[in-house]
């Protein structure tokens, strides 16, 4: 491989929880493909407290998500952590004060 290539990674964030909320999200990396991590998180779906699943393509530093392999409501915000764990979680909601 050329050094300066640059590797892709295709993950796969599914994420859930109970009535109260999202509460959890599991990160799956090492995919191939953005075929093969839309897969995994159409597998992970019927799992009881499941809401959906993020896929995200990493090149180098940054990280993009793909809406259209995804299955996500409109009020999750995606979020990654220096140490390059994801978490998703509902968007705050602004108060009137």
């Amino acid at each position: 491989m050329n050094t300066t290539e640059t590797m892709t990674d295709y993950i796969c964030v599914y994420f859930g929880g109970d009535q109260t909320g999202i509460t959890w999200s599991i990160t799956a990396k090492g995919f191939s493909s953005l075929k093969e991590a839309e897969k995994h998180g159409l597998y992970m779906m019927p799992m009881a407290g499941c809401f959906g699943f993020v896929v995200i393509q990493e090149i180098g530093d940054s990280w993009i998500i793909c809406d259209e392999w995804s299955m996500i409501p409109p009020n999750v915000s995606v979020g990654v952590d220096g140490m390059g764990n994801y978490s998703v979680n509902e968007t705050p909601k602004l108060v009137m004060v």
